[in-house]
């Protein structure tokens, strides 16, 4: 066996090589995912925003039911109506988004719309 100062080293920077550049790999995998659930968390929140607000205005102008309101504007914004609570003048939703992360494969943001109380 040779000391390492005489050369017995040999190869190693490519095995250095090829782990560096897996860390870059799994780092830019990484930074793929968080962009993508940031991405669906706000298309949840801006489904979700919507459907409350139509949900509410169809509850206010007594027209058609409020949760398929809300359901059918969510649907329009890429999401999916999990929740639709009405309480006395308020709507309540959850709109869930899927995601192409694995780990995460649906985000879900809440929602409230009702009329302002003037006291």
């Amino acid at each position: 066996m040779r000391p390492w100062w005489d050369g017995a080293d040999n190869g190693s920077g490519s095995v250095l090589g090829i782990v560096l550049v897996s860390l870059a790999a799994m780092g830019l995998v990484l930074v793929a995912m968080v962009g993508n659930l940031l991405i669906c968390r706000g298309r949840a929140q801006t489904a979700a925003d919507a459907a409350a607000l139509s949900a509410a205005t169809a509850l206010y102008e007594g027209r058609d039911s409020p949760c398929v309101r809300a359901a059918s504007v969510a649907a329009a914004n890429k999401g999916t109506l999990t929740t639709c609570t009405v309480e006395e003048e308020d709507v309540l939703v959850d709109v869930g988004v899927d995601t192409s992360v694995l780990i995460v494969p649906r985000v879900v943001q809440s929602s409230r719309a009702g009329p302002v109380d003037c006291g």
